[in-house]
């Protein structure tokens, strides 16, 4: 077993879980820093149950078992093993080599995690820490939207390790809370009442689609270095700037998550609608750097010349690239079926 992240209330490993029946897998687990010395593991199975009760989603990560760590005691999650990592680090090491996402891989991204928590309000979980770190990414093609798979991890296990926190270091936690808060990706109402509910997640979810639209380069409001402040900012009525790349109409879903009144904010099932729109966003919503018209590229990459039509529905809409294995799936503009794709000269 070795380690592979840490977080403030975490330890990520990567193990080998050998199953009765003789099979083996790689896992994950994640160890809660500390919880072995509360002394409370029928609260965290009651907890645990909680994501027991959600099932299996295939955007949200999946929890295998629970366990405790011999040495110290603490409780330890078995989920599966993202194989390349947390949504931030991928999109970070995008930028440093200068490359990008096409908009439509950037919207599938959005549509996914958005995905995972509509699963996660309908059940009435509450995330507590939604942001590109807790996003794991299990395939990632930066030019085709068809072959992306990102899954919302940690959810809830910030709250059930904030409120141990609480009852252990009863008298210290209102200084010490900003160490172990999220500020920046907190709401109003979170910050001053440290209320959480589905709207401080979509709070939250509207900070994450910022991050990936700025490939993660910097930390929202990344000019303060003080928490405190950010608070201040935050209250005060201050919002994350729309990055160039951003095209208005997403930027706008990003300023309806961020209103000041969370009854005014959508909920995740109305964020879901919006975003299953991304072909029109991307028609329409152009940035004033992008071409207004999409008509002549490829409708995957956004890049390369659409030279091929899908038959019999006539939309010319693919490059050489891309073209491969279309007649398998469903066109990506009006969602017929296929029988076949012929070059248009």
């Amino acid at each position: 077993m070795r380690q592979i992240g840490v977080g403030t209330f975490k330890l990520v490993y990567q193990a080998r879980w050998q199953q009765p029946h003789g099979a083996s897998s790689e896992v994950a687990v994640l160890r809660i820093r500390g919880s072995g010395s509360a002394g409370r593991m029928k609260e965290f199975e009651q907890e645990v149950k909680i994501f027991q009760h959600l099932g299996f989603h295939p955007k949200l990560l999946q929890l295998l078992a629970i366990t405790n760590e011999p040495g110290s005691g603490d409780y330890c999650m078995v989920t599966e093993l993202a194989s390349k990592g947390a949504l931030d680090v991928i999109l970070s090491s995008l930028a440093k080599e200068r490359q990008t996402l096409s908009l439509l891989v950037q919207l599938q991204v959005a549509r996914q995690i958005c995905d995972g928590m509509v699963h996660l309000a309908l059940h009435g979980v509450v995330h507590g820490d939604l942001a590109t770190r807790n996003v794991l990414v299990f395939r990632l093609d930066a030019r085709n939207h068809l072959d992306v798979s990102v899954k919302v991890a940690d959810y809830g296990l910030s709250i059930i390790s904030a409120r141990w926190y609480r009852q252990s270091h009863a008298a210290s936690f209102n200084t010490a809370r900003s160490m172990t808060r999220p500020v920046r990706w907190m709401a109003p109402e979170s910050i001053e009442r440290r209320q959480f509910s589905e709207k401080s997640d979509v709070w939250a979810f509207g900070v994450t689609m910022w991050e990936i639209w700025t490939y993660a380069e910097k930390i929202p409001y990344e000019s303060v270095s003080e928490d405190s402040l950010v608070e201040t900012k935050v209250l005060g009525g201050e919002r994350l700037p729309r990055s160039p790349s951003c095209p208005a109409a997403v930027y706008s879903i990003m300023l309806e998550c961020w209103r000041e009144r969370k009854s005014e904010r959508p909920g995740f099932s109305d964020l879901q609608r919006k975003l299953q729109q991304h072909d029109l966003t991307v028609a329409e919503s152009s940035s004033e750097d992008e071409p207004d018209d999409y008509s002549q590229q490829c409708v995957i990459c956004l890049e390369r010349e659409a030279v091929w039509a899908l038959i019999p529905c006539g939309h010319m809409c693919l490059c050489e690239v891309h073209k491969e294995g279309a007649a398998s799936r469903p066109c990506p503009i009006c969602r017929s079926n296929p029988t076949s794709v012929h070059r248009i000269y």
